[in-house]
């Protein structure tokens, strides 16, 4: 069990601790901001903010998250006032899998 506060709530997964943050916040989750893309850590479309900080999160297990403070990009604003980023994201369609 990993149990970590995600875009303003707390959640815990039963998942192996070992398995990359990318899959617990997409399969287990249902979060689509966060994609799976070149899977090394190189392309930044997983990224993440974990405690402030950018995280590749297909290169971090999820077991190093535990207790922390997750951001995606689901998290940065609401549906009736969208964040800058989310809102750029629309515009250019890239929110679509």
């Amino acid at each position: 069990m990993v149990a970590f506060n995600l875009n303003g709530r707390r959640v815990s997964v039963e998942v192996d601790a070992d398995t990359p943050l990318i899959y617990v916040l997409r399969n287990d989750l249902a979060l689509n901001g966060p994609k799976l893309g070149c899977a090394k850590g190189q392309c930044g479309a997983c990224t993440i903010h974990v405690d402030g900080a950018a995280v590749r999160s297909c290169m971090t297990a999820a077991k190093t998250v535990e207790g922390k403070t997750i951001v995606t990009l689901e998290g940065l604003g609401t549906p009736e006032k969208p964040h800058p980023l989310q809102t750029a994201f629309i515009a250019e369609q890239a929110g679509h899998d």
